[in-house]
């Protein structure tokens, strides 16, 4: 562009240029990391040998969450009950899947058969209708594996 006129290949230039941008703009906004609320909707906790990932899961009520070891070893999840005397554990090799019908914060604990491996706390924190109760009727507490543990 010397006589203050675009030439020709100033112009492919110029047309190449705005879809590259465009490009780099969608990978930017597709890459970015997933939020709050992609985690309510995932609803999925990683347990591997030192860490749960993530250590607490924020969810809604009565949405599927499920637990997966990646541990590489035998795991017990403790689902520990407003009851400190009653303790609902599950033996889990690979999955397992909770559904939790009242709000607030859910603890449990992840027990090694490896006594080598220190146990990990956890906890599902369950947002909901402050106004609206579980159904009585169905589960009041909380589902494992389709079987109600808590009323």
């Amino acid at each position: 562009m010397r006589s203050g006129r675009p030439t020709a290949r100033d112009l492919g230039r110029k047309a190449w240029g705005a879809p590259a941008l465009v490009s780099l703009v969608v990978a930017v906004l597709l890459a970015r990391p997933i939020s709050a609320a992609e985690e309510i909707i995932a609803g999925e906790i990683i347990i591997e040998a030192t860490a749960l990932r993530p250590q607490v899961l924020l969810t809604e009520l009565d949405r599927q969450v499920t637990f997966v070891n990646r541990s590489g070893q035998l795991v017990h999840v403790d689902f520990i009950s407003r009851d400190p005397e009653l303790h609902h554990v599950f033996q889990l090799q690979d999955r397992i899947w909770a559904i939790f019908h009242r709000s607030g914060r859910h603890p449990f604990e992840v027990h090694f058969r490896n006594p080598a491996l220190a146990d990990l706390h956890g906890a599902v924190e369950v947002v909901g209708d402050p106004y609206g109760g579980p159904d009585a009727r169905i589960c009041s507490g909380i589902t494992v594996q389709g079987a109600c543990i808590e009323r």
